[in-house]
This record gives structure tokens, sequence and C-alpha cells, in this order.
């Protein structure tokens, strides 16, 4: 289910009254605030449901933004977030600290905690909210209370929940119920495990954490998959990790990183074969653009998993 609102359709004069109208029934009881009413307000809402999931993205001019007690009293929220900033630059006060989100970094909060936002420039983010319900046994809150952490470009966690989501966001509609279900717990796990875990469960957030890292490892393969000379060691290098644990990576998934490898140029191949636009390739040239470096291993390897040889898939 996908939800798009945006100011584009609303008279100028009351732009920026309807975007206020539209966060608190969107994303939470907000109370926005603007100094100058005299230039056209311009935003955009984007809200997708995946699951267990709620996918929020927001692109509008900027402005001042708190969640007030009194919010809070009106509408608590059933969800924690998790704040993607996907370009320029934001600011967070909360009890009198103030935490700056640059492009790419990342936010965990408590709706139920009062705060005040704003940037310099324009919003333009990703929140994906959690359920309460679902997270919150997996904390180790010594208030009983989340406040908000920033997780930095530079920081490994970072990139695991990062890439995760966005896995999420690309593979959620091929997904079982079941499948998601695994992979949202995943995620809380790994929120849990950057935000403080109960101590009991500590081991499980390390598995989720070696999973994410794992589906990590396995995005860049499929992306350096066409380069013919193309090894673990080097992935293991890119992924920061030695070439020992990057195998050990591997007994987590189905195949090895070899057979993953194989597999990931042969959908390649495999996809090349029928589209248009390679036609003026031959079945040969297909097998070395997909990452073969010999043609009597990509016909041996293709006809192995599809039972058929490269020319007669195309023919077909």
């Amino acid at each position: 289910m996908v939800m798009e609102w945006s100011t584009d359709s609303v008279p100028a004069a009351a732009r920026f009254d309807q975007w206020r109208e539209a966060c608190c029934e969107h994303v939470y009881a907000l109370t926005p605030e603007r100094a100058s009413r005299g230039s056209a307000f311009h935003g955009a809402i984007t809200r997708r449901q995946l699951g267990a999931l709620d996918v929020t993205d927001i692109a509008c001019d900027g402005h001042v933004v708190r969640r007030r007690e009194q919010d809070i009293s009106e509408c608590p929220g059933d969800t924690y977030y998790i704040y993607l900033q996907r370009q320029g630059r934001a600011w967070f006060d909360q009890r009198q600290r103030r935490c700056v989100a640059e492009a790419g970094d990342i936010v965990i909060a408590d709706p139920n905690l009062a705060f005040s936002t704003g940037t310099d420039g324009a919003f333009d983010f990703r929140l994906w909210r959690i359920d309460r319900a679902r997270l919150r046994p997996l904390l180790a809150l010594r208030s009983g209370e989340l406040p908000m952490l920033r997780i930095g470009r530079e920081q490994a966690e970072r990139e695991l929940i990062a890439s995760w989501l966005d896995t999420l966001l690309r593979q959620h509609a091929s997904l079982s119920p079941a499948s998601l279900e695994l992979a949202v717990g995943t995620l809380c796990a790994l929120v849990a495990g950057a935000a403080g875990a109960a101590p009991e469960l500590r081991e499980p957030t390390k598995l989720a954490r070696r999973q994410a890292l794992l589906q990590r490892v396995m995005r860049e393969v499929e992306r350096r998959a066409p380069e013919m000379d193309l090894t673990p060691e080097r992935i293991a290098t890119s992924a920061g990790l030695s070439l020992r644990s990057l195998h050990q990576l591997f007994l987590l998934a189905d195949c090895s990183f070899h057979e993953f490898l194989t597999r990931t140029r042969l959908a390649r191949a495999h996809a090349l074969l029928r589209d248009p636009s390679a036609r003026h390739l031959g079945t040969a040239e297909i097998g070395f653009a997909a990452g073969f470096g010999e043609v009597s291993t990509f016909y041996r390897r293709f006809r192995q998993r599809y039972g058929m040889t490269p020319g007669e898939w195309r023919a077909g």
C-alpha cells in the first residue's frame, strides 16, 4: 500500500496549514512552525506499509517542528522510529541536548519524548516506524526511556542497519509474510544492538549483525560479479573482514562464496540473453559480460542451472 500527498494541489495561502494537518495524520501529532508565511510552501509525503513496518518519505521546505508534551499526551506513539537523513542536514533538540544528522546518518528515537527539529535548508528524510511492543522487550533501558541516538556514517552499525532497511524496501514484495516477519525481527535485533540490547538478548543481536553483514557482502558480490578477476580476498578486503571471517559468514547462507558468485553471474547472463538491448552480443560475449572468464565454463554451468544451453534459452 502506497499513499502519496503533496502541497502542489493546495492553494498557496493554505499550504502550510494543510501541511500541518498532513504531518499529524501521516507522521505523528506535531506542531510545525514557520516564521515566514509570505512565500508558498512546498512539501511531499510518501507512505508505504511493509508488513509490520511503516515507511514514510518526507521532502519539504525548511521549518521548525516540535513534538510537545501536549502533542504526546493527546496522541502518544505506539512505535519507535528510525530516522534516515537522505539529503542535507537537520538538528534535533531534546532535553538540552542537540543531535545533528548529516546526509546518511541515522537517528533512533522514541516519539513519546518531546523534541524539536529544524534545518537550515530543506528537509529530506525517510522515517521507519517499528511497533513499540515488538522492539521494547529487546532494549536495555535503565530509565525506561529511549533518548535520541545518532548513528553516524562513520559507525559500522549504521551501514548494517541502512543496508538491511534498503534490502527490505527493495525485496519486500517478493517476501512471504513469514520471511518478512523474520526480516523485521532481524531489523529489531540490529536496532537493539545499536541502542543497547537487554543482556539476555545480546547473542541474538550478534546473530542479527552477522546476518546483516552477510546481506551487505552479498550485495557487494552482486554489484561486482561482472569483474572476471573477482576473488573472495577482494570482497573480504572491501568489507573489512578477514578471509576466514568471510567464509564463516557464508555458513549462514545455503551456499558458499563461490557458489553464490556463480549463481549471481548465471542470473545476470540469463537476463542478458533475453534483453533486447543485448541482442547484438553473441552468447560467448554474454558470458564474458556476466563475469565468466571461460566460455566452456559458462556453457556448462548454464546448462546445469537451467537445463538448456545459452543459445537454446535465447531462441526460446
